[in-house]
């Protein structure tokens, strides 16, 4: 139907040359389907043109695909500045986390830090995660810190102006030219039995009690630093334990050719079974001189040590000799920072040593 915007005196030429010149019902389909023709028919030249219209320029690096950047990019540009954004934002770069945020009280009340799902998968994803959630949240917010498997917050005192500090940091580092601190934490938990062989290498070895009677010891009274009344095995373990926790040991990380990468400082401590206490692969475990059953290695690698290079194979390096006399209290040495010593307990591993990363080594032996 034409609409004609002719006066009401027109006259018949008028008409007929209104009606020559209309072109609804040739235009009018498809001025119909203009709503939505960008949406719907989405050819791969038109989608550059797309994105720039709707702004989503910045989120290029962060989402391969651009047909679910334009359809997953409006909705994101909707909420931009809350948490939903930056769910959504970690979403596009395969993570997820619990965002918090500082009481007002604090003088830092507009810096987030995040608890990530998990491990990041490498170092190249700290620059995406830092980039989306930098879009993601509102412009008067920062993105303070990334933590996951290892999270020691710095000590907070009292609301009053003497205590309304921090005393010293929280755990993590800043690398890559990035402002957030990263921090995150692997366990690698090994079980074994220790055996003859390992105890006379270490030279503590002492024969299986089979008897109860002091006629019976096949080891010098002077070495029988237990009670009359203990049980003999009881004290056999108790001296095995007490041996081992008074060792000076090492974990020794070889790569695939067992060649040295380094050597972190380890503490051995005599442990049973308990309700509380070291947590070994679900099981826990708490310091029992009175009775042990295992003796516990553990011992934790610092941010960077070890970063370049990947570990095949650890193990525990008793009573080595320090090469280096100037670095007496050094936990990290390098491959020529220990010599000699007596090896045990090797366990194999792979382990890819980063910058952000404390990797926590348990080795559980049992008496």
């Amino acid at each position: 139907m034409i609409h004609t915007l002719l006066p009401d005196n027109y006259a018949p030429t008028e008409v007929a040359v209104e009606l020559a010149g209309a072109s609804e019902d040739r235009l009018m389909p498809g001025v119909d389907r203009i709503p939505g023709w960008k949406l719907t028919s989405r050819s791969a030249s038109l989608i550059p043109f797309l994105i720039y219209e709707f702004g989503l320029e910045a989120l290029v690096p962060y989402i391969q695909d651009q047909y679910f950047l334009i359809d997953a990019g409006r909705q994101w540009a909707r909420v931009r500045g809350t948490h939903k954004a930056i769910d959504d934002g970690l979403g596009f770069v395969g993570y997820a986390a619990g965002i918090e945020e500082p009481p007002e009280r604090r003088s830092t009340w507009w810096k987030v830090q995040l608890h990530l799902d998990r491990l990041r998968d490498s170092e190249e994803d700290l620059e995406r995660i830092d980039g989306i959630v930098g879009l993601s949240l509102p412009t008067r917010s920062k993105l303070r810190r990334v933590y996951h498997g290892y999270n020691i917050p710095a000590v907070e005192t009292g609301y009053t102006r003497l205590g309304s500090c921090r005393l010293a940091g929280d755990s993590g580092v800043r690398v890559r030219g990035l402002r957030p601190k990263w921090s995150f934490g692997r366990t690698h938990d090994f079980s074994m039995q220790l055996v003859q062989a390992d105890y006379e290498a270490l030279g503590i070895w002492i024969p299986e009690v089979s008897s109860q009677k002091w006629i019976d010891m096949d080891f010098p009274w002077a070495d029988a630093n237990f009670r009359w009344a203990d049980d003999a095995e009881i004290a056999r373990r108790v001296s095995l334990g007490q041996s081992l926790e008074q060792s000076s040991v090492w974990l020794k990380f070889t790569d695939t050719t067992g060649a040295v990468i380094g050597y972190r400082n380890a503490t051995c401590r005599a442990v049973s079974a308990a309700l509380d206490g070291f947590d070994v692969s679900g099981n826990r475990y708490a310091r029992d001189r009175e009775n042990p059953t295992h003796v516990l290695a553990f011992g934790r690698t610092d941010f960077g040590e070890g970063y370049g290079a990947t570990a095949a194979q650890v193990s525990l390096l008793f009573g080595p000799d320090l090469t280096d006399p100037s670095r007496p209290g050094a936990l990290w040495l390098g491959p020529s920072g220990l010599s000699g010593g007596v090896e045990i307990a090797a366990q194999p591993l792979d382990l890819e040593f980063g910058e952000t990363v404390r990797d926590h080594v348990q080795i559980l032996m049992r008496l």
